[in-house]
């Protein structure tokens, strides 16, 4: 199974990911909070009738086994920590070779396409669409003329549409105020910004989600428009950030990157919250380091972070940071790294 996150990315020195989400309804169907077991049973086969089998493997989620679950939570396609896997015989899951397109049914709203790439990339919603279009083709789906698409949740009613952007922030989540002042220009674009995670191991990774709103009265063209806006502010402002930081305090930096790199090239054993720190310092420095004596990509940089982003979650926060699981994260990251050599 493809690893769609590895690929070369525009801008992955700030931008991880670039993500479109469309989400439909079928006419006929109560919205899915109010779908009952035997509704939802009929739309999940209705729906996998016209699904092209040449195209996407996958089906019901609850006949996924456990590596599949793994797999495609590493993939980004069951949620952080496979929480779309709740209530499994209420679901479907479908998604292409590379797994970069995916179609779920019963995950909040009856369809939701989701188009991904690494980096900075908008060609996702063009992705997404055609994917989407050729959804409607087939089904009935909920319109009006006044409101746009119909959705359950008020937020997607219009377009349907949600773009997001997951970006790595460790300039500007080390300058004091940084964060805040960020958050304002981001409520400007009427969009939102909020961490990749709110608690727990991984709370302090300085990973962001930069989100659309609301679709009600916003065109298609114009939240992309939008969008583009807004992450080009948000790179350039991480960007000139990391050259303060760099300038300013060189020998602190270059000292800290090189620390942090032996963290990872050597440590024996590593919790994800020490891990993604190390990360966000060899981001902040890589390209001001003229030592020559990292050699690093920032492929593999990026592929590092996401792994421990999306890492599928422990039976619970003790195991995942438990001696074994520290171990084991610091053996992958070795093996890597040994290989990036």
């Amino acid at each position: 199974m493809s690893e769609w996150y590895t690929n070369e990315g525009k801008d992955s020195d700030v931008v991880l990911s670039t993500k479109a989400c469309i989400v439909r309804n079928i006419k006929g169907y109560n919205f899915m909070p109010r779908l009952d077991d035997k509704e939802c049973q009929s739309l999940l086969d209705t729906v996998d009738k016209e699904i092209d089998k040449n195209v996407y493997s996958g089906g019901n989620a609850a006949d996924f086994d456990k590596n599949t679950v793994l797999k495609l939570t590493r993939l980004q396609i069951l949620g952080r920590e496979a929480n779309q896997m709740a209530n499994p015989d209420r679901k479907a899951f479908y998604y292409n070779d590379d797994v970069s397109v995916s179609i779920a049914v019963g995950s909040g709203e009856h369809l939701t396409v989701k188009a991904m790439a690494a980096g900075h990339d908008i060609s996702v919603y063009k992705q997404a669409e055609k994917v989407a279009l050729d959804l409607e083709s087939k089904f009935d789906i909920a319109f009006s003329d006044t409101y746009g698409f119909l959705t359950s949740s008020v937020s997607l009613a219009g377009t349907g549409l949600k773009i997001l952007y997951t970006v790595s922030l460790p300039a500007i989540s080390k300058t004091e105020g940084g964060i805040a002042a960020l958050k304002q220009r981001v409520g400007q674009y009427e969009w939102m910004i909020y961490p990749f995670a709110e608690r727990g191991e991984i709370s302090d990774s300085d990973v962001y989600i930069i989100a659309s709103v609301n679709t009600l009265g916003v065109t298609e063209d114009e939240l992309l428009k939008r969008g583009e806006m807004l992450i080009s502010d948000v790179i350039k402002a991480e960007r000139a950030l990391r050259d303060e930081i760099a300038g300013n305090k060189k020998d602190q930096s270059q000292d800290v990157y090189g620390r942090s790199y032996g963290t990872l090239r050597y440590a024996n054993m590593i919790s994800r919250s020490e891990a993604l720190q190390a990360l966000g310092w060899l981001r902040l420095y890589h390209e001001y380091d003229d030592t020559g004596d990292i050699k690093i990509s920032w492929n593999t940089i990026n592929k590092l972070t996401m792994d421990i982003l999306w890492e599928p979650e422990a039976p619970s926060v003790k195991s995942s940071q438990s001696i074994a699981s520290q171990r084991f994260r610091a053996q992958g990251i070795r093996k890597i790294l040994k290989g990036a050599d």
